[in-house]
């Protein structure tokens, strides 16, 4: 059993946040859009989409922490809930802690959303992120995709409030309503890791670097080394979740071990406990020249309110990689 120390260390890294391309780019865009909220005139809207484990939800947390009691306009995070009615309800919690009142018998949707609006006005909202947007248009016909629209470009118009939609990558058809794909001017897209492209390589290295640095032990285990990047790389496949995800499990068993610093061991007995690897197969248990690795060649994406899964490639030798280089 962990103690309490070991386990407040775990939880710290779990819940880091490190900052790296795109992020940095994100949270700029995201602090400009807020601050923006004090002017006059048009509020312009923005969408972020990426596959899951991608970074989505430890990006927006980590902003709304930032944001929280510094006395600049208020953000409110939320998610999509079942209904449109649902979810508007859902946000007027956020916004102005409906809880403690119960909804009105026979209030209209245009009576939440009068009721919504004024709340927004009142209490200096600057932004509203709504997360698991692509829940807005999933099994939806086309006129409720319209209604949905017409009545989320409503509150932002007249509140004067900027929305952040965040995503799946098919969260991008809300763009397909002209309304929207005139007010959502900042478009992003996370990616996952890529080890084929230069540019790729280098931000998988600043993120392990990153990580590196925010790791509780003693001695910095410099994760960007071949020894550690390749077999990490191996086993998350370049999706941001997974990465932490063994590194937390390596963590762990290094606190345990009183280690002073995670070791290529460590992540290989975290690589069997996760992945169940025989010794054979464990990245972490080769050289180099014996990895092979999978990129991300399509993400998620929705088709006739089918899910197609995302699709890796083929399994390429770390060597065929290099020599490219």
């Amino acid at each position: 059993m962990m103690n309490k120390s070991h386990q407040h260390l775990l939880s710290q890294f779990n819940e880091c946040f490190v900052d790296f391309v795109p992020f940095n780019q994100l949270l700029q865009d995201l602090n400009r859009l807020r601050n923006q909220s004090q002017l006059s005139g048009f509020k312009a809207s923005m969408l972020i989409t990426g596959d899951t484990g991608s970074g989505k939800s430890a990006l927006i947390n980590h902003f709304y922490q930032q944001c929280k009691n510094d006395n600049n306009p208020t953000v409110i995070l939320t998610r999509v809930r079942p209904t449109l009615e649902e979810t508007l309800q859902q946000i007027l919690i956020d916004v102005d802690d409906f809880r403690r009142r119960k909804t009105p018998k026979g209030m209209s949707q245009f009576g939440l959303i009068e009721r919504l609006m004024d709340c927004i006005k009142a209490k200096d909202i600057g932004l509203i992120i709504i997360n698991e947007s692509q829940e807005l248009i999933e099994l939806k016909s086309e006129h409720q995709r319209r209604e949905i629209a017409n009545k989320l470009k409503m509150i932002s118009e007249e509140a004067s409030v900027s929305i952040v939609f965040v995503g799946m990558p098919w969260a991008d058809e809300l763009l397909s309503d002209p309304q929207w794909d005139s007010r959502v001017r900042i478009k992003r897209i996370i990616p996952y890791f890529k080890l084929s492209s230069v540019d790729e390589m280098r931000r998988y290295a600043k993120c392990l670097k990153q990580l590196s640095k925010v790791l509780p032990v003693k001695e910095r285990p410099q994760l960007e080394l071949p020894k550690y990047s390749f077999p990490l790389f191996a086993v998350c496949k370049g999706e941001m979740r997974a990465l932490k995800y063994v590194l937390s499990e390596a963590l762990r068993i290094a606190l345990e071990e009183e280690a002073s610093t995670i070791t290529t061991a460590h992540c290989a007995a975290a690589a069997v406990l996760i992945y169940d690897f025989s010794d054979e197969d464990n990245p972490f248990k080769k050289s180099a020249e014996e990895i092979s690795v999978v990129e991300i060649e399509q993400y998620t994406s929705s088709e006739d309110d089918k899910i197609i899964e995302r699709k890796f490639s083929k399994s390429i030798p770390i060597l065929d990689l290099l020599v490219k280089r």
